[in-house]
């Protein structure tokens, strides 16, 4: 059997205009990329799960070749995009799978829209209202890059001197299996990040954080939580390795399963493809190992 053809394409959606890869055929499978990366992070698994789903992975608004504006960056407003873009693209709904900053769009794209999200799959991170809230000396040293992209203007300022530099640096200090990230994957991250715009975009990203809080604080206060089934996984030398993971996801949805990936960091897609499939298909196929 041949490898599935990949093509690309550009939907707008309330006038941001969004970038996306497609590939295969069935039922509609959304990936959704982190920091700092593009939608090019799937590219390992992308053709194994081609080969039974309609795969879109998009650049969220601000990343890679979609578009820049100067707002929306709120995960309400980035959730929005994606589900006008399934809609556009002609679906009803989606199995969704979103790693780091995608996984936060996720999440909120869930809880907004339960009735077009069939499952949740997300990597690497606990709520971002979680977060904060266990936020001690141990994750401080590990998430302090989102406490200094927060800042006005100074990221900008201090990163943009030396985008490959600075991206690097969590390229190198966020892996396990460094393999899994080759240079031409890095040399385009760089590429990504160093376009007009780009660098204060995602910046933005992690300055909404004010603003998604709020929203998660509603949604707890009223008791509002994923009814969809959610598999989490980390990486063993991830960040979420640190915190009692799954237990943290089951007070904020109803079924919930999940692993721990051996030999992997933070860039799950590309570190440990084998074992993302070894866990996805099960899951997106409706069939959960608990």
């Amino acid at each position: 059997m041949g490898q599935p053809m990949v093509t690309t394409g550009v939907t707008q959606v309330d006038g941001v205009r969004l970038h996306y890869v497609r590939a295969g055929a069935g039922p509609l499978l959304v990936l959704l990329h982190g920091w700092p990366q593009t939608s090019d992070c799937w590219r390992p698994v992308l053709a194994d799960l081609a080969a039974e789903y309609t795969v879109v992975a998009p650049d969220l608004r601000g990343y890679g070749l979609s578009d820049k504006p100067a707002t929306g960056y709120g995960k309400r407003r980035m959730a929005a995009d994606m589900a006008g873009l399934v809609e556009a693209l002609g679906f009803e709904r989606a199995l969704v799978v979103g790693h780091d900053r995608g996984a936060r769009v996720g999440h909120r794209w869930a809880l907004d829209r339960p009735d077009q999200v069939e499952r949740l799959a997300v990597l690497d991170i606990v709520p971002t209202r979680e977060m904060f809230r266990r936020l001690d000396a141990s994750l401080a040293s590990g998430y302090w890059h989102w406490l200094f992209h927060m800042q006005p203007d100074l990221p900008e300022l201090l990163v943009g001197r030396d985008i490959r530099g600075y991206l690097e640096y969590f390229f190198e200090r966020w892996t396990y299996n460094r393999h899994g990230l080759t240079a031409d994957a890095v040399d385009g991250y760089v590429r990504a990040f160093s376009r007009p715009g780009a660098l204060r975009a995602s910046l933005d990203d992690y300055r909404a954080m004010e603003e998604d809080t709020a929203l998660d604080d509603i949604d707890a206060a009223e008791g509002r939580r994923l009814t969809m089934p959610l598999l989490a996984l980390w990486g063993s030398a991830g960040l979420p390795a640190r915190l009692p993971t799954l237990d943290i996801w089951r007070a904020y949805a109803d079924d919930v399963t999940g692993a721990e990936i051996p030999e992997c960091g933070h860039f799950i897609p590309e570190e440990q493809p084998e074992a993302l499939l070894a866990q996805l298909r099960p899951f997106l196929a409706g069939r959960t190992n608990r």
